[in-house]
């Protein structure tokens, strides 16, 4: 059996607002993430139905996968990328203005974890992703006005856009009371609208076994989980098994986390 999960975070509008540019003595005070009254976004809203046919840009992304030949055997990991950053762009204008970069810098990682293990006395491979990155320009900005500790400060009050994803692959398909009263606590105001966006498949080829479990996110920017599973017959299933659509919200709720329970899909 194979298992794979990748997990990308992009802006859906075109750009967002750069107070930068609006503040007194402009790049020669700021440096030249004051250069345009915008940071680019990556202009869509609705991701691929699979991670491959991924051509867009993205805030950050992240890639974990392991095989096994039986439920129980230790996992063998088959892929694990750590935290990719994506570029953060500063533009001259709206794009439909025609705007132009004018300035770009890569976003900082700040956290990058990924594991999997096998619990055995809940039947499941238990994964664990966690990722974390940053817009850089306000440390930049910092570190031109401040130094070093400008820098540390300017980071510290930088929200970052972060995911905690816990998702596990058990076998059978009864899931513990534990397990399904946690999931019934967050799910009221989940974000999550895989199920109306991608309603199919609506398994990954087999209904013997299960997959569950929790992701935390930011309210902004959007984010997608696709998991990629291969019972072992060799054709592989890829579901956007979790889709959090940023496109109604605003920068600001970056600052805002929410825990969603994952949709439970047979495998």
């Amino acid at each position: 059996m194979k298992f794979r999960l990748d997990v990308f975070a992009w802006i859906p509008q075109a750009e967002v607002p750069n107070p930068l540019s609006s503040l007194p003595g402009g790049t020669s005070r700021w440096g030249p993430g004051a250069c345009g009254p915008h940071f680019g976004g990556d202009n869509f809203v609705k991701p691929p139905a699979t991670h491959t046919a991924w051509t867009g840009t993205f805030r950050a992304k992240q890639s974990f996968g392991f095989d096994v030949a039986a439920f129980g055997d230790p996992p063998g990991l088959s892929v694990n990328t750590g935290v990719l950053p994506g570029l953060t762009t500063v533009l001259t204008a709206p794009r439909a203005s025609g705007g132009t970069v004018c300035h770009s810098l890569r976003a900082t990682v700040k956290t990058s974890t990924a594991s999997v293990n096998w619990v055995a006395g809940d039947d499941w491979y238990e994964v664990r992703m966690r990722g974390a990155a940053q817009d850089p320009v306000p440390a930049a900005v910092g570190g031109l006005v401040g130094g070093s500790p400008g820098a540390a400060a300017a980071s510290a009050l930088t929200p970052n856009l972060e995911w905690d994803l816990k998702i596990r692959f058990q076998r059978g398909s009864s899931i513990g009371l534990l397990a399904r009263a946690g999931y019934g606590a967050h799910a009221a105001l989940n974000l999550d609208v895989s199920a109306t966006r991608f309603p199919t498949p609506a398994n990954y080829g087999a209904t013997g076994n299960i997959v569950h479990g929790t992701i935390m996110v930011r309210r902004f920017p959007s984010y997608v989980v696709y998991a990629t599973i291969d019972g072992g017959g060799g054709a592989p299933v890829t579901i956007p098994h979790y889709f959090a659509d940023a496109s109604g919200r605003n920068l600001l709720e970056i600052g805002v986390g929410q825990t969603d329970p994952l949709r439970q899909l047979a495998f």
